[in-house]
């Protein structure tokens, strides 16, 4: 898998010429569907990547869900740039990490996606699913990871009108799916993506590779799909994805390596926000 802009497209295209194309998460709760696939896309860093695989699936008459960090909507380039990719008649939401952000703290939690949430309201971008963002280096204690804020019954009940993709959509849109993300540079078959953080089940995973194999699951409709995509890790040649995927192994091998020493550990899990640039 290389991970660039032409393999999206020819994916995007043949999806298109067999008449299938994507919903958001968002349209769910408008309309039921039978057999669907969502293309999900985490948003961390690169808003004009996220925005250049928002054209491409527009042009194929694909609608996307963009799950974005709530840091990128700092100025007006940005929030003009998310506009752009909403009115190419994609959903633009929020890719929360607040657990993270207050030490697990609910109440701290709480107050973070408030302040958010209307920054994102504000900007005309308005929640109806959001989706966690599950930080690698963070070192959690009294909590297990983002996900436990829309576990919180005091959240669902402050917010009972979203719904987290990794919590309670299949629940609250009534649906069900196979989860399949890009995690670790391959797209793989998540065997449990609403608990794997609480009981691991990577070894369950099914590795998919190639997104020949995605296209061929998607077209042979046994059962809905949500495709996670990461824009950050998308590039324009196979050149610079060779480039990149060594830097990503080089530091992914070296953080796993110096998680393991427990003033650097921690030194990691307080600036964690650097790993979403990976």
């Amino acid at each position: 898998m290389h991970f660039i802009y032409s393999e999206w497209e020819e994916f995007c295209e043949n999806l298109h010429k067999n008449g299938k194309h994507s919903i958001t998460a968002r349209s769910l709760f408008d309309k039921s569907e039978d057999k669907y696939f969502v293309l999900k896309h985490d948003v961390e860093t690169s808003l004009e990547k996220a925005l250049k695989l928002a054209q491409i699936e527009n042009k194929y008459e694909h609608k996307g869900s963009y799950y974005v960090q709530a840091y990128l909507l700092d100025n007006e380039k940005n929030i003009k740039i998310l506009n752009e990719i909403k009115n190419l008649g994609h959903e633009v939401s929020y890719h929360y990490d607040v657990m993270d952000a207050t030490g697990g703290d609910l109440e701290q939690a709480i107050e973070l996606y408030e302040k958010n949430k209307v920054i994102f309201e504000n900007s005309g971008f308005k929640i109806k699913t959001v989706c966690q963002h599950g930080n690698p280096v963070v070192e959690r204690k009294g909590y297990t990871s983002n996900r436990d804020f829309f576990r919180a019954e005091k959240v669902t009940e402050k917010y009972p009108d979203v719904a987290d993709i990794m919590v309670n959509f299949k629940e609250m849109a009534n649906t069900d799916y196979s989860y399949i993300s890009d995690a670790g540079l391959g797209f793989q078959i998540i065997f449990d993506p609403i608990n794997n953080d609480i009981v691991p089940s990577k070894e369950k995973d099914v590795f998919l590779g190639e997104l020949d194999k995605v296209l061929e699951l998607i077209l042979k409709g046994e059962s809905s799909v949500i495709i996670s995509t990461h824009p950050h890790r998308w590039t324009s040649s196979k050149g610079k994805h060779a480039v990149r995927k060594v830097i990503f192994n080089v530091i992914r091998k070296t953080v796993k390596a110096l998680s393991k020493i427990p003033f650097i550990k921690k030194f990691m899990s307080k600036y964690y926000y650097v790993a979403k640039k990976l």
